[in-house]
Formats: C-alpha cells, sequence, structure tokens
C-alpha cells in the first residue's frame, strides 16, 4: 500500500506540475502574439456610440459580465421596436490583426422581426462617428448560409424581403461616402483564383459556415492599410479585398486608417475576445 500510495503522490505530483506549466506557457504565448484586448469584459471604456445620449450610455450596447461581452439589445422584449446603431474605437487603427467572437441569441426586433439575423464588423470608419451608418468597409456578420442567394426560393420560403446576411461578405458604407476596392471574382462570387475587378458596393462570398445559434463563432480580419484586407471566419479564409480608396476633389485617395466598429441591427447578439495586434506598416 506505501508503494502503492507513493506511486500515486508521484503521478499526480507531476500532472499538476505539468498543468501548471502548460498554463503559463499559453499565457507567455499569448503575451507573445503581441495582441491587446480592446474590450476588457467589464465596461465599454474606449468605445463610443452613434446613439449615444452622454457619459455612462452606449446606446443599444451595454456588458454582460457573466459572459464577458458586449450586449447589444440586452433586456429587450422580443418583436419591440428597436432602433439601429453602431459602436466604434475611439482610437484609429491602420496595420493590424482583429480577432474576436460573436454569438445570436434569440429575440429579433421590428422592423426586422422575420428578417435573417444581421450585423456586421466595420473597419476603416472615418467621418462622423454619430452617424449609424458610417463611412467605412464592413465585414458582414449574418446568419444566411452562403449558397443562399435572393433566389433560393426553398430557403425564403415565401418570406420578403429576401435580404442576405452572410457573415464574411463584404460591404462600402455608404453609397454616399463614393468608397472603392479591388476584389477577384468568378460570376459575382469572390474567389481567390477569379479575375480582378473594382467594386464600388458589395460582394459576396460562397465560402464560410457559421455555427449554430447559440454558439461562438470566431472572426478575424487582417488588414494592411489601403492595400489589403482578409476576412477569416472559424478558421476559414472567406473574403479579400485591395486598394480601398475614396473619392475626394474628384480624385481617389487611399484609405489608410480608421477607427473599428460593432453594429447592433434588429437582432440581439453578444461580442467577446475583441483583441488587436498592431503591424508594422510594410515598405
Amino acid at each position: 500500500m506505501k508503494i502503492k500510495k507513493k506511486v500515486w503522490k508521484q503521478k499526480h505530483g507531476v500532472t499538476f506540475i505539468t498543468l501548471v506549466v502548460m498554463g503559463l506557457f499559453a499565457n507567455f504565448a499569448f503575451a507573445e502574439e503581441g495582441f491587446v484586448p480592446l474590450f476588457d469584459g467589464e465596461t465599454l471604456n474606449g468605445w463610443i456610440s452613434a446613439r449615444s445620449t452622454g457619459d455612462g450610455d452606449w446606446g443599444a450596447f451595454s456588458t454582460n459580465k457573466e459572459e464577458q461581452a458586449i450586449h447589444v439589445y440586452a433586456g429587450k422584449k422580443q418583436g419591440s421596436k428597436q432602433t439601429h446603431d453602431c459602436l466604434v474605437t475611439k482610437k484609429q487603427f491602420s496595420h493590424y490583426i482583429l480577432r474576436m467572437e460573436y454569438k445570436w441569441l434569440e429575440k429579433r426586433f421590428e422592423p426586422r422581426v422575420n428578417w435573417d439575423r444581421d450585423a456586421g464588423l466595420l473597419f476603416h470608419v472615418h467621418g462622423d462617428l454619430k452617424k449609424v451608418w458610417p463611412n467605412c468597409f464592413e465585414m458582414q456578420i449574418g446568419e444566411t448560409p452562403g449558397h443562399v442567394t435572393a433566389k433560393s426560393e426553398d430557403y425564403w420560403q415565401g418570406r420578403k424581403p429576401k435580404h442576405r446576411f452572410h457573415s464574411g461578405d463584404f460591404f462600402t458604407v455608404s453609397t454616399k461616402a463614393h468608397l472603392r476596392s479591388q476584389t477577384k471574382r468568378k460570376g459575382n462570387l469572390w474567389d481567390p483564383k477569379g479575375e480582378s475587378i473594382t467594386i464600388y458596393g458589395n460582394s459576396i462570398t460562397p465560402f464560410g459556415k457559421e455555427k449554430a445559434k447559440g454558439k461562438w463563432n470566431e472572426v478575424e480580419i487582417r488588414v494592411h492599410g489601403h492595400k489589403k484586407a482578409t476576412f477569416i471566419l472559424n478558421g476559414e479564409v472567406v473574403f479579400e479585398t485591395m486598394n480601398m480608396e475614396q473619392k475626394k476633389d474628384g480624385k481617389f485617395v487611399p484609405i489608410k486608417k480608421g477607427h473599428i466598429g460593432l453594429q447592433a441591427e434588429s437582432a440581439e447578439l453578444l461580442y467577446r475576445n475583441i483583441r488587436i495586434k498592431e503591424l508594422k506598416e510594410e515598405k
């Protein structure tokens, strides 16, 4: 029995030490990556809302300390009428990798109670930050599957309007901002082996699969100034755009930096683990 007890102590002692070392290594590895949080899990310090009425008010956004997340439309009644909103960082960024997670919750609100759920991750936000849809580029966040279009009658089953919101699609906001960029497409779908074209609005991707409602999805965007932005959903590259520009005084100029934003568009959801690694500008 004494021998067995000694063996047990040695076995579990090693296990405990191993776990401690692994934990320390994981923390060091995260720190070595160079990522810093944009959201501390408890407050919205460092962010501003388009609908804010003053200090301590962030419009449709609040914090969920249990989930350590930003909660969109917390406590609102299912089907009630809610206004859209946009939450943006006070700081601007140019070259970086941004990672975060999002999760759809149950409730949807008027005027989109029967629509597919919709939100967005915005970058290079500039101009008037009190606009709900400020000038920017957007990685769409939405629950419409990538294969669905307005012609997919089996999916829509008579629902109108037939608005596709697929995580990974690309938008320029707004049309009055006179933004453009380039991407590669085959037909009307993004394809890394496709033909290079200039776009002035949105471009859709067939790639990317969102996890079921109630599960966390992982999002990453890699932004290199005006030169390129890459969208990644749950580990899969789903879209890329290049040469992001805006028309000013009759001529297109590069959009090299801007704020980062999160949308609230009539569907309850959570955003968490929002972190950023700033990169050196390529020469």
